[in-house]
């Protein structure tokens, strides 16, 4: 026995151990439970073998194994065996070192924990910012198609309106999409009056140039809202003027 060495009591191995345990550290509301006390738990190893098992931080420690002897280099190998599957989870070799070199590598194993945990809470956040980009974006898509729908049931009961023996000309310039404001009333009685619009073809209203010599033709910072203006309230009628 004296060639082949000693073995360290758990409560000595779990002492060893525990610093090489890199823990993932999550919130209270992705809290999962440990397949030992079935407490729930926030910070907790899983299995290498499924991420389903999971072991918490105070379990951990308690399942330390050393299946070999102190070898000869005076190092040992260290692993948990998964208490659902048994499958033996390395945790990595474990070697007595002088005081100096031990404190060293101390610090070294706290600065890789450290580091796993940094790491471990950058990806928890960028998920976390990932997801807030996904609810905004899913949140201006329903904006969107609530607007379209709002669009599409203006237009319906636009022409639900007019009358049956309207020209067509008409019924196409109400089926546009247009936006409540005087100067589109103005708009769309020139493309219904005007032999410049095609039906079916230009969609497109006046604008710019176009429309600022249109209104000085028809006068209409003078008669934009007076009743007796051809364009008056054109949207809203059910026949042409």
């Amino acid at each position: 026995m004296a060639d082949r060495g000693f073995r360290l009591p758990s409560k000595i191995l779990s002492i060893i151990a525990s610093p090489w345990f890199v823990y993932t550290q999550v919130d209270e509301n992705d809290a999962k439970e440990c397949s030992v006390c079935w407490e729930n738990c926030t910070s907790y190893l899983h299995c290498s073998n499924s991420q389903e098992h999971i072991v918490c931080k105070l379990c951990s420690i308690k399942m330390i194994e050393n299946t070999k002897f102190v070898s000869p280099n005076a190092s040992v190998d260290i692993k948990w065996k998964c208490p659902l599957c048994r499958h033996d989870n390395e945790i990595g070799s474990w070697q007595f070192l002088p005081a100096i070199e031990q404190v060293k590598a101390k610090e070294a194993s706290a600065e890789q924990v450290l580091q796993a945990q940094q790491l471990a809470h950058e990806r928890e956040m960028e998920q976390h910012r990932e997801q807030r980009i996904q609810r905004a974006r899913e949140g201006l898509r329903a904006l969107e198609q609530e607007r379209q729908q709002t669009e599409r049931q203006i237009i319906e009961n636009r022409l639900s309106r007019i009358d049956e023996n309207a020209p067509s000309k008409f019924r196409w310039v109400l089926s546009l999409k247009w936006k409540k404001s005087c100067v589109n009333h103005f708009k769309a009685w020139i493309m219904y009056t005007s032999s410049s619009y095609i039906e079916n073809r230009d969609i497109n209203p006046p604008s710019r140039t176009t429309l600022v010599a249109l209104k000085q033709e028809h006068h209409y910072e003078d008669r934009k809202t007076c009743p007796q203006a051809p364009w008056f309230k054109f949207l809203e009628r059910t026949t042409p003027p």
